[in-house]
């Protein structure tokens, strides 16, 4: 499990340090893919156990896992035992992430306060390096170092950093001016990125943590979002409506023209395709919606076993809302689903960006399913010296 813990951590921060994606998946290839086939064969009768305390969710997913592999039979990619490789690859970072939590609960969600403190420092990194030393101007959008360095898929990334870093507040002084320093770092990084639906991804993030936190913190933490919205739009407004839907309502109508042409199979898993719309005759190579992607690809039963996939998920963490691991989880679940409304449409490519807000989220469902019973999960209120 050392192995796999240290892949959990390439995972989360070689996102943004490795030096090239190339390292970074191989690396991935020897810290966790091969343990997690290893601790597969070991620990074989602990799935089981996992399956039988949450049936619904775990069925569904291995349902569409199932029917992505399926798939493979009429995909019109060019290699569908490379997209077959690619869905076994998802199912083995969900086991081992499982696996790890039942073995070490305390190591999954360590590993979300180190990725919080690595990857807010990576945030200041890009600051410094594009708009110092590459004297790029503020109104340049930002691109990170490393993986995140797409603005938008990059942003969407640093609110899942938010969240997690708004759940592991330390207490002590000095530690909450570092704290602080961390958080406003991965905040400056989100709206340099200029991601209109990474920050509305963000804000429903926080406004889920206050409605779960209940009491006054709802009602001033609403006031306090509604406030800094006010004025970040009267201080941005130019940037905000410069872009305006960027092709959104065209490009949701003409990903279902696609799915209506093929509803029940869908195109199959990893079959490359573009959405052309009226006034972009070019076409875009994905649908910027994560459940219409699937409809494309998957067909109905597809995207009715991942929305079925998303609301059991939820379901699993709300009842679990109580305790310090199930609001962090709801959070980033929260994040993830604005995320695959917006731009995250790919599902099955080798570990990236995308991954933090389509995979990790259902691997930390997994995750906290696989708890074992007799550990006992922290209070809601988290506090790290």
């Amino acid at each position: 499990m050392l192995l796999i813990t240290c892949g959990y951590l390439w995972f989360l921060m070689g996102i943004a340090w490795a030096p090239s994606n190339k390292i970074y998946q191989q690396a991935l290839v020897a810290l966790l893919w091969l343990p997690g086939i290893l601790a597969m064969f070991i620990f074989h009768r602990r799935l089981l156990d996992i399956w039988c305390s949450s049936r619904v969710f775990c069925s569904f997913l291995l349902l569409f896992l199932g029917w992505a592999a399926l798939s493979t039979l009429w995909t019109g990619a060019d290699e569908p035992l490379r997209e077959l490789k690619r869905v076994f690859y998802v199912g083995l970072f969900l086991v081992s992430l499982a696996l790890l939590s039942s073995q070490h609960p305390e190591r999954i969600w360590q590993g979300l306060a180190v990725a919080f403190v690595g990857l807010a420092l990576a945030c200041l990194a890009s600051i410094c390096l594009f708009y110092i030393r590459d004297m790029q101007p503020l109104t340049a959008r930002l691109y990170g170092i490393g993986q995140v360095g797409h603005p938008i898929l990059g942003a969407y990334v640093m609110a899942l950093v938010v969240i997690w870093g708004a759940r592991f507040k330390p207490s002590g002084i000095w530690q909450s001016l570092l704290w602080g320093a961390l958080m406003l770092s991965a905040l400056m990084f989100i709206l340099l990125g200029q991601s209109r639906g990474a920050t509305l991804a963000l804000v429903a993030g926080i406004f889920a943590l206050l409605l779960l936190r209940g009491g006054r913190a709802v009602w001033g933490g609403s006031a306090a979002i509604i406030l800094v919205c006010w004025g970040a739009y009267e201080l941005f407004a130019p940037l905000i409506l410069a872009r305006g839907f960027s092709y959104r309502p065209e490009i949701f109508q003409a990903s279902l023209d696609m799915f209506m042409q093929n509803p029940l199979l869908g195109l199959g898993v990893g079959t490359d395709y573009r959405v052309v719309t009226f006034n972009y005759p070019e076409g875009f190579d994905h649908t910027h919606n994560g459940f219409t992607h699937v409809a494309v690809e998957l067909g109905f039963p597809g995207v009715v076993l991942w929305i079925s996939v998303w609301l059991s998920a939820f379901h699993t963490v709300w009842q679990r809302r109580f305790s310090a691991e199930g609001r962090l989880v709801f959070g980033t679940l929260v994040v993830s689903l604005a995320a695959l409304q917006f731009d995250a449409a790919s599902l099955w490519g080798t570990p990236r960006a995308e991954w933090f807000v389509v995979w990790l989220p259902l691997a930390l469902t997994l995750a906290l399913i696989a708890q074992p019973q007799n550990a006992r999960l922290r209070p809601a209120c988290i506090e790290v010296s």
